[in-house]
């Protein structure tokens, strides 16, 4: 009813008033785990076990009770939240070693966004508080690990603020190639292959922008051969990408 309630507004002409910007909590591209000796690894999994998911399986949905942390020890998993409009903003794409879920660290008391798992298949561990603890006191590394991601989260957050005072083809370049490199597959000169099921709208989304200026974006760049493929097969050329960045930003300040 209330997108409903929304969709009608906007036909009028009405926009309500947009709520406070909602942040999903997520950890990306730390890559903990390799901090870790298998030995380790494994006492971790003993005192957390981990819990398969299908595609389109939920892990939460927003407004649910924020108990567990959530490890992703492989698959890719979607945040999201509806839009006034009743569409979907993209905030996070994790993928394997990304921690996500708002939780006993974060002081929330529910969650922020939607967790959707889009890829075939996913193993997620969710750790609760009393065995968030287990952990810091039988596996003490681990605890050290979690703590270097946190702190590498606050630099990627900071990086993140920077990018989106520039322009759009930047911004989302940046996302392609944030996405080639955590979540891809290295081919050959500076191309990732990347199969993640993203459609315009949310890359759009995760740049900051609307899904017209995002598809205009990659029809110039597939023209130059950037990216190629479509919706769940994109190969990204990073270099080429990076190159444009730089561009971008030298006219910029012309």
């Amino acid at each position: 009813m209330r997108h409903l309630n929304h969709h009608l507004l906007s036909l009028l002409g009405l926009r309500p008033a947009d709520p406070p910007p909602v942040r999903a909590w997520a950890v990306k591209g730390a890559r903990w785990s390799e901090q870790l000796t298998e030995t380790e690894l494994h006492a971790v999994g003993a005192i957390c076990p981990h819990r398969p998911y299908r595609r389109g399986e939920h892990v939460f949905r927003q407004g649910d009770a924020a108990a567990y942390l959530y490890v992703l020890i492989e698959g890719h998993v979607k945040l999201s939240t509806p839009s006034w409009l009743g569409s979907e903003r993209v905030m996070h794409v994790c993928g394997p070693d990304d921690f996500f879920g708002e939780n006993f660290l974060t002081q929330a008391e529910s969650c922020a966004a939607d967790a959707l798992v889009v890829s075939e298949r996913a193993l997620i561990c969710p750790i609760s508080r009393e065995q968030f603890m287990t952990v810091v006191r039988e596996v003490p590394s681990a605890a050290l690990a979690f703590a270097a991601a946190l702190a590498h989260r606050n630099a990627e957050l900071e990086t993140k603020l920077g990018v989106m005072s520039q322009p759009v083809q930047a911004r989302l370049a940046h996302v392609m190639i944030e996405l080639a490199q955590r979540l891809g597959t290295p081919t050959e000169n500076g191309t990732y292959q990347l199969q993640v099921e993203l459609r315009h709208d949310e890359l759009a989304s995760l740049a900051g922008t609307n899904r017209v200026s995002a598809t205009h974006a990659l029809s110039l760049w597939r023209k130059r051969q950037l990216v190629k493929g479509t919706r769940g097969h994109y190969q990204v050329n990073v270099i080429g990408l990076q190159q444009l960045v730089e561009e971008l930003e030298l006219e910029a300040f012309k």
